[in-house]
C-alpha cells in the first residue's frame, strides 16, 4: 500500500517529535541515570575525535617533503556553467576568473554555459539569457534542438558558440526551466557521447549530439579528459584549477572526481551572517572532509561550486546518469523526492560510490574557489533546509547501499541519527550541564575530555591544517567564536520549531563538542577543588566562568 507525500511528511514529523518527546522525558525522570544516554550525546563527537585523531596521526607520519610537484602534461578540459537567475556581475567575475586561470603550455580548454529557462533575478532588469548574450557578444540568432528531460517530456534549447576573450565557448539555453540536475546530466551525457565517438542516444537528438562532436573535434582533437564545474556566482582563485588538475594527476587511478576549497566572499568582513558562515565552512571542510579525502579516499560530496569530474564511465555514462537524474512518481517514498531536488551534487557521489566501490574522490585543499553566502535570515534557512534534507536523506543511503566503505557507513549512521535526534539532544545538553555542576565525578570529566579533542584541532587549523597569515587566523577565531555562541543561542531558540517543522525547515544543530569548551573548563576547576586542596584562584574561576554560562 502506497501513502502520499503529504500523508508521508506528517507521518515522519510526529515520529521524530514522539520519539524526542519519549527520549527528553526519560532523561528528566531518570537524569540521575545519564550515563545511559551519554552513548546519544557523544556519537557526534565520538566519530569526529575519531577523525581528528587519524587526521593528526597521518600527518605526524607523512614525510615531509619539501619539492614542489608542478603539473607536467597538458590536458583537455572543459569547464561547466550551470546558470539561473545570476546578475550580469556575478556571471561576468565567475567568467573573467576562468579565464585568467593558470594553465601550462598547450592545454585546451572551453566554457559549456547552459541557462536554465529565460528568467530575470530580483537584481536585474533582463533575463538571465540575455545578459549572457550580452557578456559573450552574442547577436545572431539560433537555431533549436531537442532533448528528452527525466519525465519525458521535450525540451529544446538554443545554442550558440563563439569565443570569450580567446576561449571558445558554447552557450545552451533551455526553453524550460528543469533544474541544475537536468543540466548537468545533459552536459554530461554529451561529453561522454563525444569521448565514445557515439552520434545517437535515447535521450538526445542526432542533431545536437552532432553539434557537440563538431565543436570538440575542432578544439581537442582528441578526448576531453575533465569536467570542471562551477556555479555562476562563484570566483576561481588564480590557481584553482591547476591545483585540481594537479591532485588528480599525482592520485591513484580509481580516483575519478576532486573537489576544491570553498571560501566566502567576504563582502563586508564583519557581518554576523559573513562570521557565522566563513567558520562552519572552514571547519567542515577541515574535519568531515579531510578525513574523508585522507582516511578513505571516499569524499562523499563534491562541491559543485568547485569540482572536477574524469569523464568516464563511473561519473558520466548512462548506468548513473539514468539513476541520478531519476524522477521518483508522485506516491514514491519522500526520501526519494528530497534527493530528486536536494543535494543533487552529493546524491551523484553517494549513488557512484555504491555502484563502483573501486571508485576515490578527493579534495585539493589548494584549489580554491570564493562563492557568496546568503545575507538574509529568511534565505539562510532556506538554503540550509535544502541542504539539511539532501545531505541527510543522502547519508541514508550510504548506511544501506552495497559497496560502502565501513568508516563512510557508521559516519553516515552518526549523522542522520544526530540530525533525527537533535530536540533530543539540545534538551539533553541543558540537562547534562546541570549534572556537570551537581554531580561531579571523573568519568564525566574523562568525557568532557573526549569533547575537546575536535576542538583543539580547530584550534590548529589555521596553524597546520589551512596556514594563514597572523590576520586571517585571528579572524578566523574571532567567527569561530562567533559561530560557537550562535550554535549554543540558536539551536534552544528553535526547538519547538523543529518539533512541528520537523522536515521542513532548517535546523540549525551543533555537533556536541562545539557547545561546550566553557563546560569541560568550568568542570575541570570544579572537580580538581573538590578533590584537593583549596584554591582560592581555582575558586574564582569557577565563579567567574559560572556566572557568565549562567
Amino acid at each position: 500500500m502506497k501513502f502520499s507525500l503529504k500523508l508521508q511528511k506528517y507521518f515522519y514529523i510526529t515520529l521524530l517529535t514522539l520519539l524526542n518527546i519519549l527520549l527528553s522525558s526519560t532523561f528528566i525522570i531518570y537524569s540521575d541515570k545519564w550515563y545511559i544516554y551519554i552513548f546519544i550525546l557523544a556519537l557526534g563527537s565520538f566519530i569526529n575525535s575519531i577523525s581528528v585523531i587519524l587526521l593528526l596521526i597521518r600527518k605526524l607520519l607523512a614525510k615531509n617533503n619539501k619539492h614542489l610537484i608542478y603539473r607536467q602534461n597538458p590536458k583537455n578540459y572543459t569547464y561547466i556553467i550551470p546558470c539561473y537567475n545570476e546578475n550580469e556581475s556575478e556571471l561576468q567575475h565567475s567568467l573573467d576568473s576562468l579565464v585568467n586561470q593558470r594553465i601550462i603550455e598547450d592545454d585546451k580548454r572551453s566554457f559549456i554555459i547552459i541557462c536554465d529557462g529565460k528568467v530575470k533575478g530580483s537584481d536585474s532588469i533582463i533575463s538571465t539569457d540575455n545578459i549572457l548574450k550580452n557578456i559573450l557578444n552574442i547577436q545572431k540568432q539560433s537555431k533549436k534542438y531537442n532533448y528528452c528531460t527525466a519525465d519525458t517530456k521535450t525540451n529544446s534549447i538554443e545554442l550558440f558558440r563563439g569565443e570569450y576573450k580567446q576561449v571558445p565557448f558554447i552557450l545552451m539555453i533551455k526553453d524550460i526551466n528543469y533544474g541544475k540536475r537536468d543540466s548537468i546530466t545533459l552536459v554530461r551525457r554529451l561529453c561522454n557521447l563525444y569521448n565514445q565517438s557515439k552520434t545517437e542516444h535515447d535521450m538526445i537528438s542526432s542533431e545536437l549530439i552532432n553539434y557537440f562532436n563538431k565543436y570538440f573535434k575542432k578544439i581537442y582533437k582528441n578526448k576531453v579528459e575533465y569536467l570542471i564545474g562551477i556555479d555562476a556566482d562563484t570566483i576561481f582563485e588564480y590557481t584553482c584549477t591547476y591545483e585540481l588538475i594537479k591532485k588528480i594527476d599525482y592520485s591513484d587511478d580509481n580516483v575519478k572526481g576532486c573537489v576544491g576549497f570553498v571560501d566566502v566572499i567576504k563582502e563586508n568582513k564583519f557581518s554576523l551572517f559573513i562570521l557565522y558562515q566563513y567558520a562552519e565552512y572552514v571547519v567542515a571542510q577541515c574535519i568531515r572532509r579531510q578525513a574523508q579525502s585522507k582516511i578513505t579516499h571516499k569524499v562523499s560530496c563534491l562541491s559543485g561550486c568547485n569540482q572536477l569530474l574524469k569523464i568516464c564511465e563511473e561519473t558520466c555514462g548512462d548506468i548513473i546518469l539514468n539513476k541520478f537524474n531519476y524522477l521518483p512518481k508522485e506516491d514514491e517514498n519522500i526520501f526519494n523526492h528530497i534527493r530528486s531536488y536536494a543535494s543533487e551534487d552529493r546524491n551523484h557521489v553517494c549513488l557512484m560510490l555504491s555502484m563502483f566501490p573501486y571508485v576515490q574522490t578527493v579534495q585539493a585543499m589548494g584549489a580554491i574557489a570564493y562563492t557568496h553566502v546568503p545575507f538574509n535570515f529568511n534565505v539562510l534557512l532556506s538554503q540550509r533546509r535544502r541542504w539539511s534534507l539532501g545531505s541527510t536523506t543522502n547519508d541514508m543511503l550510504l548506511i544501506y547501499m552495497p559497496g560502502i566503505n565501513f568508516f563512510e557507513r557508521v559516519s553516515a549512521f552518526i549523522n542522520v541519527f544526530v540530525y533525527s535526534f537533535n530536540p533530543f539532544i539540545v534538551i539533553a545538553s541543558v540537562l547534562f550541564l546541570k549534572i556537570l555542576f551537581t554531580q561531579p565525578s571523573y568519568l564525566l570529566l574523562f568525557l568532557s575530555t573526549l569533547i575537546m579533542i575536535p576542538l583543539l584541532y580547530v584550534i590548529l587549523i589555521p596553524i597546520f591544517i589551512k596556514p594563514m597569515i597572523f590576520k586571517d587566523a585571528l579572524y578566523f577565531y574571532l567567527s569561530y567564536i562567533f559561530f560557537l555562541i550562535c550554535g549554543m543561542t540558536t539551536s534552544r531558540h528553535n526547538t519547538y520549531k523543529i518539533l512541528i517543522y520537523y522536515i521542513n525547515i532548517s535546523i540549525f544543530h551543533l555537533l556536541p563538542y562545539l557547545r561546550n569548551p566553557f563546560i569541560f573548563a568550568v568542570y575541570t576547576f570544579k572537580t580538581c577543588n573538590t578533590s584537593s586542596t583549596n584554591s582560592s584562584l581555582g575558586s574564582f574561576l569557577i565563579s567567574l566562568l559560572s556566572s557568565i554560562i549562567i
